[in-house]
């Protein structure tokens, strides 16, 4: 019997906690458990974790690449001598009774973590004294970073706890937890021991997914307060920041249209406070220009420039007069796109972006004139050649000739003058003469009647 337990004991299914906790329990334990199942042979030895199989020169490769990369995400074990050590220079979390204790390690430049946000993290734990982390989203899907909801109990309690108490997005934090706050004051053996275990994380993302809900809830007075204001457009901007990655530009829109709707009703009591709100006013203008040039609609882009140009010179905000530029030029209005192009890369000379709307703006400007001026040389041409069409007659080159000196000779005098050309004139030939005297100035072809009678005259007008 005693050898029966030696090794690990299966259990045939799961333990319900709760049943576990408030009922008696009984374990039926098939001493047999080594036996066939599905006509295969379960044997606890077995290695779950075929990556890791080979000799220990790949054991060795696996823990020193995983060391690797937690040192180059900035997740590696610090230096300390003892987690008593280390525990000196942290912070208790509220409502942990030291359970879990914090060391901000990079501060995030936004609001604290809400208890029901979405993040987006990176972490690695440790035991005392380990330079390899023996749990870490570095070894989950993918080695991407983890995404999750709290509030939700998935992570450990002390986690979750610890991550409130950070500012985000773009933090780093270092958590000491105690058995109660991570899986228990058992552990749970062989693989976690109940003891400290520090992690090391990185947060990338947070979203505040209920923000808008919590905020209307609130009654009148608590939403035009300054400190949820800010709260809460924090959350809204985290949100859309997340749509626009994601391209949901439309959804974008509204959430920011949303966050101005929260910035009308604050009511500041400083001039602080009221500056504070000014830059958040100013934000969402640049970014609602941004997301509706996304859309494809210029001209709502322009009134959110013109708002922010109502409560701050919008010349000095060189993301806004980018902006400002490229509605015009979807507009179609290439001078004034290139006017505040070329304000927006006096604020910012080396932005690449600015430069190089800059440059397609001008090849284009240089292509429409060429292909301008293409228009304009064909269009004179096709004149000149019709022209040229238009003097080619049914007639000999001696009339011709014959009506060219005639009209040379009336252009020359200083006085009116009127030739009476004879009667029966074919129509090319009344033609060739309006064409040619049209070479001179001051001739007029005058005609009266109709067919054989019909008079043609050629007359010398005197300019007063």
């Amino acid at each position: 019997m005693e050898n029966v337990f030696q090794d690990p004991v299966q259990l045939s299914k799961g333990i319900n906690l709760k049943e576990l906790m408030t009922t008696a329990t009984e374990f039926h334990i098939d001493m047999d458990f080594k036996k066939k199942q599905n006509g295969m042979s379960i044997n606890m030895d077995d290695d779950f974790f075929p990556d890791m199989d080979g000799d220990d020169s790949d054991e060795e490769d696996v823990l020193k690449n995983i060391e690797d990369t937690a040192d180059k995400l900035m997740l590696s074990s610090p230096e300390y001598h003892s987690f008593d050590e280390l525990s000196k220079k942290m912070i208790d979390c509220s409502m942990s009774n030291g359970a879990v204790k914090i060391l901000i390690i990079e501060e995030g430049d936004g609001p604290l973590v809400p208890v029901d946000a979405e993040v987006t993290l990176h972490y690695a734990a440790y035991w005392e004294k380990s330079n390899i982390p023996f749990d870490s989203t570095l070894t989950m899907n993918g080695g991407t970073p983890l995404t999750i909801r709290l509030g939700k109990r998935r992570i450990l309690p002390g986690l979750e706890l610890g991550l409130t108490m950070v500012h985000g997005p773009r933090a780093r934090a270092q958590l000491l937890l105690a058995p109660a706050a991570a899986w228990g004051p058992r552990g749970a053996p062989p693989r976690i021991r109940p003891e400290r275990a520090l992690f090391v994380i990185s947060l990338y993302a947070v979203s505040d997914v209920y923000a808008s809900a919590r905020f209307n809830d609130l009654p009148m007075e608590e939403q035009t307060k300054f400190e949820v204001t800010v709260r809460t457009v924090n959350g809204l901007h985290a949100e859309a920041k997340g749509l626009f990655s994601k391209k949901r530009y439309k959804r974008a829109i509204k959430t920011y249209q949303h966050s101005m709707s929260v910035l009308g009703l604050s009511r500041p009591k400083t001039e602080y406070e009221e500056d504070q709100l000014k830059k958040l006013k100013i934000t969402t203008y640049i970014n609602l220009a941004v997301c509706y040039c996304k859309v494809d609609k210029p001209k709502y882009a322009l009134i959110m420039c013109e708002n922010l140009d109502r409560i701050s010179n919008l010349d000095k905000h060189c993301k806004g007069l980018f902006y400002y530029g490229r509605a015009h030029n979807m507009l179609g209005r290439h001078d004034e796109a290139l006017t505040y192009y070329k304000k927006a890369l006096k604020l910012e000379p080396k932005n690449k972006d600015i430069g190089k709307a800059l440059a397609d703006l001008d090849a284009y400007l240089k292509s429409s004139a060429k292909t301008e001026k293409e228009i304009w040389q064909n269009a004179f041409q096709s004149s000149v050649e019709e022209k040229k069409e238009k003097v080619v007659y049914a007639v000999d080159e001696d009339f011709q000739d014959g009506v060219r000196e005639m009209c040379k000779d009336l252009a020359g005098r200083s006085e009116y003058a009127k030739f009476d050309l004879p009667l029966g004139l074919t129509k090319d030939e009344v033609d060739c003469i309006k064409s040619l005297a049209d070479d001179f100035q001051g001739l007029h072809v005058l005609e009266d009647g109709e067919g054989k009678r019909k008079k043609v005259s050629i007359v010398k007008k005197i300019s007063i």
